[in-house]
């Protein structure tokens, strides 16, 4: 079922006459017509109003110069040779991290500075009990009467 708001928007899209609207809506809009031609023939007779006002306007072609300068000013297609370069060095730039990050990796494995599994860093330690261990110690802190100077 269409809405009146509906049928009202297709009639200012595509004009006043039904055959000109896109075709899965035309047979629901003339079903709602004939239920309320009395509501929604106007608004198709305004919309045919339009269409003649806008049927009478000349049509403009473009002049020879205005499509010379938009041939102009359209990009250029790129060369597939340059595509073709471009992702080569794509591919290799890529290839040169990949290649470097490998050898890293095997250079750090026979590093004697190498940090062993067992001399890991200590987990860290857990903030809930860092801040009370600190608070506790600033409440000493602030306990204590002050040293005089």
């Amino acid at each position: 079922m269409m809405s009146l708001e509906r049928f009202e928007d297709l009639a200012e899209i595509y004009g006043g006459d039904i055959a000109r609207w896109p075709e899965g809506e035309r047979e629901v809009a003339r079903a709602l017509l004939a239920a309320q031609a009395e509501r929604l023939a106007p608004v198709l007779a305004a919309a045919a109003q339009l269409d003649r006002l806008l049927d009478l306007a000349p049509a403009q072609s473009p002049s020879a110069a205005l499509m010379g300068r938009l041939i102009s000013a359209a990009p250029q297609a790129v060369a597939p040779a340059r595509r073709w370069i471009a992702g080569l060095s794509a591919a290799l730039g890529l290839s040169a991290a990949a290649v470097a990050g490998v050898a890293t990796g095997v250079m750090m494995e026979r590093s004697p500075l190498a940090v062993a599994p067992s001399m890991a860093a200590a987990p860290a330690p857990d903030p809930v009990v860092t801040a009370v261990d600190t608070s506790a110690s600033l409440q000493d802190a602030l306990a204590e009467p002050a040293a005089e100077l």
